[in-house]
């Protein structure tokens, strides 16, 4: 397991929740270490606890199920379940309380509000949330903490604890680009680089490589999406960097509310891309014959235009060039490719070369008429 970093002062403040009447709701995208930081922060609680976790709506207290016992049916079940649960818990872990049964839901709100249990819950940010545990943020008897992806100093100080040394400062960046400061994402990227020690410190060496166990887990993220959310990931991962207005008049405009909400995809007006390039590239594996084609009614592919382009330049060249002509800074093409800045530079040098152009402004031309 990796060790516990970068999230300190969050769990400070689950602890201080704990300590008070109520508790604390940690909301976090998926990946985001939501699941870690209940644990770390319940570790060392004084007083009874019970742990949790919701597995869906179907079956009544379904999360509760092993500490219930044999279920019943009764008139009242709601009073059962508190008789059967016998002394309450002065501490109440749940976690993927989005995943709540509407009973285990009730069940929650009543050791909270009526018995004294202080809570620690997590839910997936931007999944609906049961109305009992819900109404506890609502009313002010719980707390709410939303977890944001960890930054670049966040993320070299948790890569440097598990490689056991100091990390290079572009490696870091590089990694936190590519992870987007998701937690999982992270922890998935490393197996798969290409790390060196040089100089007493870590370095990436080489390009980025999504593993068979990373392409799964984000494959098992966009399988959640909905079709409408589907088509507008698909939309971006093949047209990145894409004009906003291109894509609200292709997708579902509330379908990309929810993608930003979730943090799937990033707006920057007037561009919008994917949170990070592992997404990308295994969205645009994804995406039907059917989102290119309506996507190439309006700009062309970025297939399109290295089919036009093969015989002067090479796919990475052109992945370049085309984010170039966007008026991108070398240090920002690096980011979104993950690579270093220096590549960045060697690549645009053969395209200039090639091309017969000068600089960033000369390439548009090119991109519009090939």
């Amino acid at each position: 397991m990796w060790p516990f970093t970068g999230r300190t002062a969050e769990r400070d403040r689950v602890r201080s929740a704990l300590r008070a009447d109520g508790g604390i709701l940690i909301s976090g995208d998926a990946g985001s270490g939501r699941t870690r930081l209940l644990a770390e922060s319940l570790a060392g609680a004084h007083g009874s606890s019970a742990r949790v976790q919701g597995i869906g709506p179907e079956v009544p207290f379904g999360a509760f199920a092993h500490l219930l016992g044999t279920p019943r049916c009764p008139v009242n079940p709601l009073g059962w379940a508190i008789q059967a649960l016998g002394e309450p818990p002065q501490i109440l872990a749940v976690d993927d309380a989005h995943l709540l049964d509407p009973c285990s839901a009730a069940l929650v709100r009543h050791l909270v509000t009526r018995s004294g249990t202080r809570l620690a819950a997590t839910i997936r940010a931007g999944a609906p949330v049961p109305e009992p545990i819900q109404a506890l943020w609502r009313e002010g008897v719980a707390d709410r903490l939303d977890l944001a992806p960890l930054n670049p100093r966040e993320t070299g100080l948790l890569l440097a604890a598990a490689l056991g040394g100091p990390v290079e400062v572009t490696t870091a960046r590089r990694m936190h680009h590519a992870s987007g400061g998701n937690v999982r994402l992270l922890t998935e990227l490393v197996p798969g680089a290409t790390l060196a020690k040089v100089a007493g410190q870590w370095h990436w060496q080489g390009e980025l490589t999504i593993t068979p166990r990373l392409r799964q887990l984000v494959e098992a993220e966009l399988t959640s999406l909905d079709p409408a959310e589907t088509e507008a990931v698909g939309l971006v991962a093949l047209g990145e960097p894409v004009d906003l207005d291109v894509l609200l008049d292709l997708a579902d405009r509330d379908a990309v509310a929810r993608l930003e909400q979730r943090g799937l995809i990033v707006l920057t007006p007037p561009r919008v891309r994917l949170a990070n390039p592992i997404v990308a590239r295994v969205a645009r594996d994804r995406a039907p014959a059917r989102t290119q084609e309506r996507l190439a009614r309006l700009v062309p592919a970025p297939d399109t235009r290295a089919e036009r382009w093969s015989a002067e330049l090479s796919a990475r060249e052109i992945e370049v060039a085309r984010l170039a002509s966007w008026n991108l800074t070398n240090r920002e093409i690096a980011d979104w490719l993950v690579l270093s800045p220096r590549t960045v530079a060697n690549h645009l040098c053969r395209v200039y070369t090639k091309l017969g152009v000068h600089d960033r402004g000369d390439l548009a031309p090119f991109l519009a008429t090939a």
